[in-house]
């Protein structure tokens, strides 16, 4: 049974691809005007560009692509930048694309595509600010277990091209920009930290999350930082938001496989947040009041939920939020008997700074541990290394996709994992 869960998954998000998304989105919808100037960035963006080019091809006179990996690609400048954490690969891009953006004009329509990764991908530091100020401040707010909103609040007041300032420069182009969110609420700007929408948050928001964080030292330069262009800007009457996807889409579209087999299913929610071993005690009581009272449905029963948890870390191990999740319900279920399983995985492929998407795990994985001391690992946030030496991980490579992480938990009472 969890073989075929773990198919839906992999045929759910290889639905929601950038490719597919982008393609089915321009053949019903397609811009007006001969001057296109396509702009793709994300870890979505290669596949959200070549479906560009074959729907529109020479309508599209010039493009960028800026990604985090190599791939075929013709008739566009691509550039490479680093994620989670910019470096100087990042600035190159964000300088190449705030380039681009000046020397658009009147008559330019630019399809701006945006996916998951797109804040670190490409960076501009806004005076005083610089890159090395960038990357400390990424990593303090990501290794604190900081929100995304808190995040990109943040990032956007610290930036040349995010928070809606890539908007004025395209300006006076038309711009379209068709996104994959990868944020809770599905809010334009957290999406990418919103290079081409308005910022509905303020420079004292971004401050309060440099004291929540302990970034004290970076205040003074924040207050030298114009405020963010708000919805009354000019540029704004000349662009445009659609959504192509988000987790909850990718949600339903895993459960129509598996009702279409006849298995009864639960969509919890697409908006989980909070820190993940905190989080994993909430999963291990649903999947016990399940298993014990059949409440708030009976098993058999696939439990689908997604989001993005946080990971505070402490330890000097290695993991991601969907392994350190996962490791933290194997301790909070232990005892249990056989009788369900549980998956989470980061959907672009990657679960932190890692190569593995996250893990999975069966109630009989105990017997599996001959000795090794899962709390030893949670302790040292070391998750990928306990599920490394199990087999349990999940490795996918980059899915051409970014729709947040998604939890599925497989529960069969009276029955044994391995007839299951």
């Amino acid at each position: 049974m969890f073989e075929k869960i773990k198919r839906w998954v992999r045929e759910a998000v290889d639905e929601n691809s950038g490719y597919r998304l982008v393609l089915e989105h321009l053949s019903r919808e397609i811009p007006g005007g001969d001057n296109v100037v396509l702009v793709a960035l994300g870890k979505a963006s290669l596949s959200m560009a070549r479906a560009a080019q074959d729907a529109l091809g020479k309508r599209i006179r010039r493009g960028l692509v800026i990604s985090n990996k190599e791939g075929p690609l013709e008739g566009l400048d691509l550039y490479l930048g680093s994620h989670p954490y910019p470096d100087e690969k990042s600035l190159r891009a964000g300088q190449v694309l705030r380039h681009l953006a000046v020397d658009c004009g009147e008559d330019d329509t630019v399809l701006f595509f945006i996916s998951g990764g797109a804040s670190s991908l490409a960076v501009l530091p806004h005076p005083p600010f610089n890159l090395e100020d960038l990357a400390f401040i990424y990593k303090k707010l990501l290794l604190q277990g900081a929100n995304i909103h808190e995040i990109n609040t943040v990032r956007r007041h610290i930036s040349l091209i995010k928070g809606g300032r890539l908007a004025t420069d395209f300006y006076p182009a038309r711009v379209i920009t068709l996104a994959i969110s990868d944020v809770k609420g599905d809010v334009p700007e957290d999406i990418g930290s919103g290079p081409t929408v308005p910022d509905r948050t303020t420079r004292e928001e971004a401050v309060e999350v440099m004291k929540r964080y302990g970034l004290e030292e970076y205040i003074k330069k924040l207050r030298e930082v114009p405020e963010t262009p708000k919805p009354s800007h000019p540029a704004f009457k000349k662009t445009s938001f659609v959504l192509l996807a988000n987790t909850l889409k990718l949600l339903r579209d895993v459960e129509k496989k598996a009702r279409a087999e006849g298995i009864r299913t639960l969509i919890l929610t697409g908006e989980d947040e909070g820190e993940a071993r905190e989080v994993s005690k909430l999963y291990a009581g649903i999947i016990l009041e399940v298993l014990r009272s059949g409440n708030p449905l009976p098993p058999p029963l696939l439990i689908l939920s997604g989001g993005e948890l946080t990971v505070t870390v402490k330890g000097s191990g290695k993991g991601g939020r969907n392994t350190e999740f996962i490791l933290s319900l194997l301790l909070q279920t232990r005892g249990l008997e056989g009788g369900f399983c549980a998956l989470s995985m980061g959907t672009d492929g990657i679960d932190g700074p890692t190569d593995a998407a996250g893990a999975f795990f069966c109630g009989d994985a105990f017997n599996r541990l001959r000795g090794v001391d899962p709390r030893e690992y949670l302790d040292n946030n070391d998750s990928y290394t306990f599920f490394e030496k199990l087999g349990l991980l999940l490795k996918t490579g980059p899915t051409d996709t970014n729709l947040r992480d998604i939890r599925v938990f497989w529960i069969e009472k009276g029955k044994g994992v391995e007839e299951a």
